[in-house]
Formats: structure tokens, C-alpha cells, sequence
């Protein structure tokens, strides 16, 4: 039996439904693996349907340093204790200090180690100093690093510009489970629109909400879904046909998906985002802007509707300009995109293929 450890130093969004998704092994094989998670103790919820017994934590206050040391703590004990096969870390934070934490207990414990960004830090807005920074650790951390899996062509086409070894990275597309057919009709107005994810400065939450103050119709509802994460707090001003809402369950996300007529992503950066397959899974077609690998799924004018990034103006014109009718034609097409190209049982066989791949 295969050991699989996960570590993540946080969780919401779309890193715990990834996470949740490839915890179920390929079919016929889950005898074969035994999964244990890390992951901070008051995100532990965003593991539902997994058993309390697999799950570790460590008290995350907010990125600061007492918490990741915290993290880094916790977790070298866990590979000592559970001596895993395989140590799956999730995100460019658990990616630095999990990979230092392993190098440190090589000596007596050597596990494979599986490193998933989910948009590594250099592809993220910043100054070309900073890029250099990050761009140079990972160079550097590549070499403890088994596999590199990227989550979308155009994160690994730029990671190998940035000095990242092919050989070593693999893509796997997020997928998410089939789902039946739940039609939409046109029905009447208002036009509903959905938000879904964290509140921070990466999700363009705040180009959003520009947008949908300048656009001035009476018959466009908008609902967002989520809180801050990475910041500390976010300004949710009240406006007219706005109604904020927190982090919800998987089921109650659904019922918005389904009661929504369009999905909004005005992302700045992205890995690869779950919320719009999710979205387009159940029929919605996907407002989005054109950041990192959200064209790779989202095409303008036949699965939805794609601007600029950050450009606020852009997105409110398109707004002014949506109807019903349109927004379903376009849903239908998102619906059979998702399941020809990003279906969850690719994205699971690929990954425990990862896993039992020869290492570098």
C-alpha cells in the first residue's frame, strides 16, 4: 500500500476542491493508497466527505511567520510519523517550506515529492524584481522536486521561460466529476449574476464590482459568494442589487449555479480555476477575463465572454450588452466543453500516474 501525504498551507477555494476530488484513487484501486492531509485547523471543514482520522492540522492564524512555522513543524513531524511514500504539496507556499522541510529530513526520511503550484508565484502580478526572486527559488527547489504538475498549458509553457525543467513538469487539467443535465430556461427578468471565491486582490474581485457599478440596469442581479483570505479584510461596499453572501457547502453552491444565468471570473491571475468548470459543468456560461489559462477555457462568444484583465470598462460593456437567451445558447456549449476536456476521472487517473512515476 502507497502512502499519499497532502499538504496545504491553506485551503478555500478552489485548492480544497482539487483536493477532495483526487482523493478518490482510480477505480478498483483505492485498496492500494492510504491519503493523510495537513492542513490548517480551522479550514479542516473544507475537507467534508473525507475522514476526520486522515486529517492533521496546525493553528493558522494568517500568513505570518509564527504560522508557517507552525506548518513547517507539524509537517516534519507528520513525515516522520506517517512515513509517506509520497508528500503532495499544494500551492507556492506549501511548495517552499515543504520542499526545505524535506530536504532537512532526507537523511532519515526520503519520500517522493509532488509539488502542484496552482499558479506559480512568478506568473502572479508583480515587479520584475520580484519575479526574479521567485522565479529563482523555484529554479533552485526544482531539483529536490519529483514532479511539477502544472494545471494549464500556459502555466507550464511559461515556467520553462522562467527556467523550469520540462522534464519535470506534467500537465494535468482540474476536472470535476460528471454532471447530469439540469436544463435552464430563459425565463424572465432580472439576469443573475454569480460571483464565487475568495475576496482578494488575485480574484479581481474589486474590478467587478467597479463594473457592475457603471452599468446602470436595473435588471442585473449580482450575488456574490465568498470571503477574504490572503488579506485582511475587503471593502463589500452596499450596492443597489448586490447581495454578499459567505463561504457556503458544496450542495448550496450548486443551487446558485443553477439559479444564476451567468458566472463571473475577473481573475487576474490564475492556475486554473475550478469555480468556472464548475459553473460550466451546470450550464452557466462564464464572464471572464483573459488572464494566464482562463482562454484555454473559456472561448469569447461560444462558451462565454472574455475581457481584458483588470480592465473594469471592458467587462461593464459587456454587461450592458447580455440577455437571456444568448447567455443559455452559451451555457450549453460551456457544459459540453467540460465534458469532452476536463472530466475528473482524467485529472485522478493522471495524478496517482504522477505518483507512481520513476523520479528524476
Amino acid at each position: 500500500m502507497k502512502k499519499i501525504l497532502h499538504v496545504a498551507e491553506t485551503i478555500k477555494g478552489g485548492v480544497a476542491t482539487v483536493i477532495r476530488t483526487i482523493s478518490a484513487p482510480p477505480e478498483g484501486q483505492a485498496a492500494n493508497y492510504e491519503l493523510v492531509y495537513l492542513i490548517p485547523f480551522d479550514q479542516r471543514k473544507e475537507l467534508h466527505g473525507i475522514e476526520e482520522k486522515q486529517i492533521r492540522t496546525f493553528d493558522r492564524t494568517k500568513r505570518d511567520v509564527r504560522s508557517l512555522l507552525r506548518f513547517a513543524w507539524q509537517l516534519g513531524r507528520l513525515i516522520f510519523k506517517e512515513k509517506p511514500d509520497v508528500v503532495h504539496l499544494h500551492s507556492t507556499f506549501s511548495g517552499v517550506i515543504g520542499r526545505c522541510v524535506c530536504v532537512l529530513l532526507r537523511p532519515w526520511r526520503s519520500p517522493k515529492i509532488v509539488y502542484c503550484p496552482h499558479a506559480f508565484s512568478f506568473l502572479m502580478e508583480s515587479s520584475p524584481a520580484k519575479q526574479k526572486v521567485y522565479s529563482l527559488i523555484e529554479r533552485l527547489l526544482q531539483k529536490v522536486t519529483d514532479v511539477i504538475i502544472c494545471v494549464s498549458q500556459y502555466e507550464l509553457d511559461k515556467a520553462a521561460r522562467f527556467g523550469i525543467e520540462r522534464r519535470r513538469m506534467k500537465l494535468i487539467y482540474n476536472g470535476i466529476p460528471y454532471k447530469d443535465d439540469e436544463p435552464k430556461t430563459s425565463g424572465q427578468a432580472p439576469i443573475h449574476l454569480l460571483f464565487v471565491g475568495r475576496l482578494d486582490y488575485q480574484k479581481g474581485f474589486d474590478v467587478l464590482l467597479k463594473a457592475f457599478a457603471g452599468v446602470k440596469r436595473t435588471d442585473l442581479k449580482l450575488t456574490v459568494v465568498g470571503s477574504a483570505v490572503n488579506e485582511d479584510s475587503v471593502d463589500c461596499p452596499e450596492m443597489d442589487g448586490v447581495e454578499y453572501v459567505p463561504w457556503v457547502t458544496p450542495a448550496e453552491v450548486n443551487a446558485l449555479y443553477q439559479a444564476a444565468d451567468a458566472l463571473i471570473v475577473p481573475s487576474r491571475w490564475e492556475g486554473f480555476a475550478m469555480v468556472p468548470l464548475e459553473g460550466m459543468a451546470m450550464g452557466l456560461p462564464v464572464i471572464a477575463s483573459d488572464c494566464t489559462s482562463l482562454p484555454e477555457l473559456v472561448t469569447h462568444g461560444v462558451t462565454g465572454y472574455v475581457f481584458p484583465s483588470g480592465d473594469h470598462q471592458a467587462l461593464t460593456r459587456l454587461l450592458v450588452n447580455i440577455q437571456k437567451p444568448g447567455l443559455l445558447a452559451l451555457g450549453v456549449q460551456g457544459r459540453e466543453k467540460v465534458r469532452e476536456r476536463f472530466s475528473a476521472t482524467l485529472m485522478i487517473k493522471q495524478t496517482y500516474d504522477a505518483y507512481s512515476a520513476s523520479s528524476y
